[in-house]
C-alpha cells in the first residue's frame, strides 16, 4: 500500500482539520484505498495513530520518525517508506542521518533490507532536490568506556566457535560503524532497539536497551518508542519488547542505592597517554544513577603534567582541591588556578588544564553526557604552549 505523498504530507503538516469550517468533516490522512475499503482502519489511522500517538510529547516527532523509518527498513515494508521518509525530513532528520541509518540497519536487519530501501530513498531525495550524500570525512567518535567489557564478552562467548564473526563484531561493527559521526550514538541506539524489537530479536535486545541508556536515551523514551512501534511492527512485537525492557531495567532500578559515597583514592588508574602528558592519576570515578547523565572523577597532575586539548558537549565543572595549575581556553592566555577555585568551561569550548611546572594539582572533574559522550579529545598541548603559560 502506498500513500499519495503530497496529500499525505499536506494534511499532516498543515493541520487540515483545523483549517476546515466548524461544521465540515475533517480531511482524512488515510490513503484513499483505505478510506474506500477499510473505513474502520481509516478511522483508527486518523483518530488514534496520527490524532493521538504521533502527537504525544513523550517522544519528539524526530525520534518517532527515526523509529518508524527504522522499522519499515528493517522489515522490508518499502511501500510505506516513501511517505515516512518525507515526514522524517520534515521532522528534521537530515539526509546524511538517513544515509547513516540505512547503513547502520544493513548490519542489524541484513543487506537486502537496506538495499531494498535505497531505491525509495533515492526517489524521495531526487524529488526534493537533495544532492547525493557524500561519504563522511569526520574522525570517528571516541570509544565508549564500557566497550572493553563488551569486546571481552564477544571474544569469550563467540570467539571460540565463530572467530571471524567475533572479529567482525569487535573490529567493524563496534569499533567502526558505531563510532561513525553521521548518526549520533543515541540515534543509533534508538534505531537498533526499534529494528530488533520489530524483528523479535529478544536475545540481542537486552544489551542494546542498556547501551541505549548509556548513549543518552531515558527509560521513558524507550518505552514510548516501543509503544509507537506497536503500530508499525504489530502489537505482539511491541508487547514482547516491553517484557524484555521491563526485565532488563527492573534489576538495575532495584539495585540503585539512595545514596552513594565514593572514598578518596578508590579505583586508581593512570591517565591514558593518548589524553594526557606526563604523570596523571585518575581516582574515585563516579557516575550518577537513574536518568541523570553526570559523571566524573578526581584527577591528580604531577608537576608538568597536563591534559590534551579537549571540549565537553555540555560543559565541565572543575573543583580544585590541592596545589596549583593552569587552565587555558583556545585563543586566550592561560590562567592560574589553585586550591578552592571552581572552574566552569562552557559547552563546546576547546581547552586544557594541568599542573604548573613546580606544583602538583588535584581537582574533581564533573561533566554531563550528551548522546552518550561527555568529552571530545583533541591533540596534545605542545611543550611550547605549556611553557607559554604563566
Amino acid at each position: 500500500m502506498k500513500f499519495a505523498l503530497p496529500a499525505f504530507l499536506t494534511t499532516l503538516i498543515a493541520g487540515g482539520a483545523e483549517a476546515q469550517p466548524a461544521q465540515a468533516q475533517p480531511r482524512s490522512v488515510a490513503p484513499p484505498a483505505m478510506q474506500r475499503n477499510a473505513p474502520d482502519l481509516a478511522g483508527y489511522t486518523d483518530r488514534v495513530l496520527f490524532g493521538d500517538v504521533w502527537r504525544r510529547p513523550e517522544l519528539a516527532p524526530r525520534d518517532r520518525s527515526l523509529v518508524t523509518v527504522a522499522v519499515l527498513i528493517a522489515t522490508g515494508r518499502t511501500g510505506q517508506l516513501e511517505g515516512h521518509l518525507g515526514r522524517a525530513l520534515d521532522n528534521r532528520v537530515t539526509p546524511a542521518e538517513i544515509s547513516g541509518l540505512v547503513t547502520h540497519l544493513a548490519f542489524y536487519a541484513g543487506w537486502p533490507s537496506a538495499v531494498s530501501a535505497l531505491d525509495v530513498i533515492d526517489r524521495v531525495f531526487r524529488a526534493r532536490g537533495i544532492e547525493p550524500v557524500a561519504a563522511s570525512a569526520a574522525p570517528l567518535l571516541p570509544v565508549p568506556a564500557s566497550d572493553a567489557a563488551r569486546a571481552a564478552t564477544v571474544a569469550r562467548t563467540v570467539g571460540a566457535t565463530a572467530p571471524k564473526l567475533a572479529e567482525l563484531t569487535n573490529d567493524v561493527l563496534f569499533a567502526d560503524l558505531w563510532r561513525r559521526p553521521d548518526l549520533a550514538p543515541r540515534d543509533r541506539s534508538l534505531a537498533t532497539i526499534a529494528a530488533l524489537a520489530a524483528g523479535g530479536d529478544a536475545d540481542q535486545l537486552a544489551f542494546h536497551l542498556q547501551r541505549g541508556i548509556e548513549n543518552g536515551l531515558t527509560r521513558a523514551q524507550i518505552f514510548e518508542a516501543l509503544t509507537h512501534l506497536a503500530f508499525y511492527a504489530g502489537w505482539p512485537k511491541a508487547m514482547a519488547a516491553v517484557t524484555v525492557a521491563t526485565k532488563t531495567f527492573a534489576p538495575a532500578e532495584a539495585a540503585v542505592p539512595p545514596l552513594t559515597i565514593v572514598k578518596p583514592g578508590t579505583d586508581p588508574a593512570a591517565g591514558p597517554a593518548d589524553r594526557f602528558t606526563a604523570a596523571v592519576e585518575v581516582t574515585a570515578p563516579f557516575k550518577a544513577s537513574g536518568d541523570a547523565r553526570l559523571s566524573g572523577a578526581t584527577v591528580t597532575f604531577q608537576p608538568g603534567a597536563r591534559s590534551n586539548w579537549h571540549s565537553h558537549p555540555l560543559g565541565q565543572l572543575l573543583i580544585v582541591t590541592e596545589g596549583e595549575g593552569f587552565v587555558q581556553v583556545e585563543g586566550e592566555a592561560a590562567r592560574r588556578i589553585g586550591a578552592g577555585d571552581t572552574v566552569w568551561t562552557a559547552p563546546g569550548v576547546k581547552h586544557w588544564h594541568g599542573a604548573t611546572p613546580t606544583s602538583a594539582m588535584r581537582h574533581v572533574a564533573v561533566a554531563e553526557a550528551k548522546d552518550g559522550t561527555s568529552v571530545a579529545w583533541a591533540e596534545p598541548v605542545t611543550d611550547a604552549q605549556y611553557r607559554a603559560a604563566k
